[in-house]
């Protein structure tokens, strides 16, 4: 027969938490309807404090134990999984919880208690250690019992698996950096497929080293040949040239595909210094940094203030990540208007093109551009100098006002001495720094004006390290990549120097037909100058990342904007022509952008009754407030009947991810009843 305690034995979590004291916040009971957050903070610490007790209960205790526990079991049976007695049972379930166990090993009962458990509600850390060898021992087993040919599919479906999972943020990051790990392991590098790294880039853990990481092991597509139209080349050289150049260049040795970048890089080289004359300066089209430059210096809304960055040496790759840090750090008050590609100036050296990118003009046409800028603005722009601190700037502007910042970053950085992965690590620090100070500047400027945020740059860079191999004339200069005179002679024109040949190696620009002040060699390989030494005679060795030749990451530069307040997107159009109804004949479209910010022309769908939609494919800027024309061939023209009810809807995408459609205008003609011929059988045929 049971006898009962005596009546002044203490409640048992009362006992529980004399006897265990590491766990007596926790002993109490639970209120009859606890909130399911409760009840899950609760089992988290259970759990937590089970694990790390690998002592067992002494028996005498277990009877006090069952009792508390079964209890809280019983009042709640959703979570009573979550409550087991033993620390070999409380790793398994916080393996599971957290999100580190075998999906394979959980059984059905837990499953269902985790699905309402969500994610674990406590933090991590401290399981870290633990929740990295339980990932290594899962990827090793994996890769390992998986063929050669379906290695990627395995490494693909245990992190498929992961992020099917409620995991914590910390916990899918650790799954990604094991699995990264693994993958760079000579014994597994064949599991490293394109669609892989594809898939695993577009996790938000993949920080900018693991992308890094993942683009090392497996080689972009080789590009194709560069195309021979601007805005075409643009595109090559962002989607295509530099995805491989980059993967290139951090290849320790890869004779194939250094020639193959040597191949594009040239002939990219040469038709970019042979249009550069008449089609990629100084020309009013979106393709050439000046034409952006020029809408930079016109006068703002009369309550914006315009934070205008010429960062030295800020290269298409670094400007992205420039971009991502600027809006991550904002606060929500800026979003991506634009992040356009565009040909910059030659040669690609400060003493060049800061100036010229300042005042959108040719170098010789700069003092006259300033006083320009100065005699016609009612607020001219204003620059940023002797100061670091731009948000100290800012507090003087006045709202319609420029202000150009000029920053001798990153470029300062990468011409420091160290290994290329030092040098690395440290632009990224200073484009972290230039973040926090454009952040810094803009929350500075009242929440009741708008701010503007352009950031461009006077030069790129090379991806990679150069040879000093090339000698410079007699008097001039090796810069990085291009030689110069320190003084042009007086008059015009001036004639070209003596042994200023063109070779396989060094081109030579006219000044007359580049808009410079003297005659510049420019680098046609990936090689760079001499320099002075000391003694006065010349020095070879390496550059890292230098500039002043015309590769496309040299040439290729940003136009990133950032609006406070960004409006809407607004394009109107039509599509005109005429033509017999039932041939093939060509309409013209025509966009309007009314809005001030840019977009890209994907997709035109015009549907013609009673005939298949004929969809084009496009992939072309159109700024802010500007207009444009496209042809488009219709295999079939409509009659007049159809051409009544034809629809047209075209697509267009802007940079922060976001898809635009609109319906346009369709004025199609057909010229039937004006064909008059001499023959009336030409009709029927």
């Amino acid at each position: 027969m049971h006898t009962p305690p005596p009546a002044n034995l203490p409640a048992l979590p009362a006992l529980l938490a004399t006897l265990h004291p590491s766990f007596a916040t926790h002993w109490q009971a639970l209120p009859p309807h606890p909130t399911a957050s409760t009840l899950r903070q609760h089992a988290a610490h259970w759990l937590s404090w089970l694990a790390s007790n690998t002592a067992p209960f002494p028996e005498h205790q277990l009877p006090v134990l069952h009792s508390v526990l079964a209890s809280w079991q019983l009042s709640h049976p959703a979570s009573a999984t979550l409550f087991p007695s033993t620390s070999s049972e409380a790793r398994s379930i916080l393996a599971a919880w957290i999100g580190y166990a075998d999906q394979h090993t959980l059984h059905a009962e837990l499953l269902s208690t985790l699905h309402w458990a969500e994610q674990f509600p406590l933090a991590v850390a401290p399981w870290l250690v633990t929740v990295n060898a339980a990932f290594r021992e899962q990827v090793v087993k994996v890769l390992s019992a998986a063929p050669a040919a379906a290695k990627d599919q395995a490494a693909l479906e245990w992190w498929h698996h992961q992020t099917a999972k409620n995991q914590r943020a910390e916990i899918r990051s650790a799954a990604l950096n094991v699995l990264v790990q693994q993958l760079q392991l000579p014994a597994f590098s064949i599991a490293a497929t394109q669609y892989l790294v594809s898939e695993l880039e577009r996790s938000p853990a993949a920080t900018d080293t693991i992308v890094a990481a993942l683009r090392r092991l497996v080689p972009p597509p080789v590009p194709v040949a560069p195309p021979t139209e601007p805005a075409a080349a643009l595109q090559w050289a962002i989607q295509e040239y530099l995805p491989y150049r980059r993967w290139q260049a951090n290849q320790a040795a890869n004779p194939a595909a250094t020639a193959q970048v040597q191949q594009l890089a040239q002939t990219f080289s040469d038709w970019f210094l042979s249009a550069y004359p008449d089609h990629l300066v100084g020309t009013k089209a979106p393709h050439q940094q000046q034409y952006w430059a020029k809408r930079a210096l016109k006068t703002p809304a009369a309550d914006e203030i315009v934070l205008w960055i010429i960062a030295d040496g800020l290269g298409w790759g670094d400007a992205l990540t420039l971009q991502q840090l600027v809006v991550n750090r904002a606060g929500g008050r800026l979003s991506l208007a634009a992040a356009t590609p565009c040909f910059g100036l030659v040669p690609t050296i400060t003493s060049h093109t800061k100036r010229a990118v300042r005042w959108a003009v040719p170098l010789h046409h700069t003092e006259a551009a300033k006083a320009n800028y100065f005699t016609q603005q009612p607020i001219p722009p204003a620059d940023v100098r002797g100061i670091d601190n731009l948000a100290e700037a800012v507090q003087n502007a006045q709202p319609g006002q420029v202000l150009v910042w000029q920053p001798p970053e990153p470029d300062s950085i990468y011409h420091h001495p160290g290994s290329a992965q030092t040098i690395r690590n440290k632009a990224e620090g200073s484009l972290n720094g230039l973040a926090i100070s454009i952040c810094e500047a803009v929350n500075a400027v009242p929440a009741t004006n708008s701010v503007r945020v352009l950031i461009t740059t006077d030069h790129g860079r090379l991806l990679s390290e150069s040879p000093r191999v090339l000698e410079p004339i007699a008097g001039f200069t090796g810069h990085g990549r291009a030689a110069f005179r320190a003084k042009a002679p007086a008059g015009l024109p001036i004639p070209r120097p003596e042994g200023a040949l063109d070779t396989d190696t060094v081109r030579w620009l006219d000044p007359e037909r580049y808009r410079l002040p003297d005659w510049v060699a420019v680098a046609r390989t990936d090689a760079s100058f001499k320099i002075v030494n000391n003694n006065g005679g010349m020095r070879g060795g390496t550059d890292l990342f230098p500039h002043g030749g015309a590769w496309p990451e040299e040439v290729v530069v940003p136009w990133v904007e950032l609006h406070s307040h960004l409006a809407k997107l607004l394009v109107g159009g039509v599509l005109t022509g005429e033509n017999r109804s039932n041939r093939a004949g060509v309409a013209t479209l025509q966009l309007v952008n009314t809005s001030p910010r840019p977009a890209r022309l994907r997709q035109v769908e015009i549907s013609i009754p009673r005939l298949e939609p004929l969809v084009v494919a496009f992939d072309d800027l159109l700024p802010d407030s500007a207009e444009l024309q496209w042809a488009i061939d219709l295999p079939r023209w409509p009659d007049t009947a159809q051409a009544d009810k034809t629809q047209v809807t075209v697509m267009l995408y802007t940079p922060d991810g976001e898809q635009h459609y609109f319906t346009l205008t369709a004025n199609l003609r057909n010229t039937d009843l004006r064909q008059v011929s001499a023959n009336p059988l030409d009709d029927l045929l």
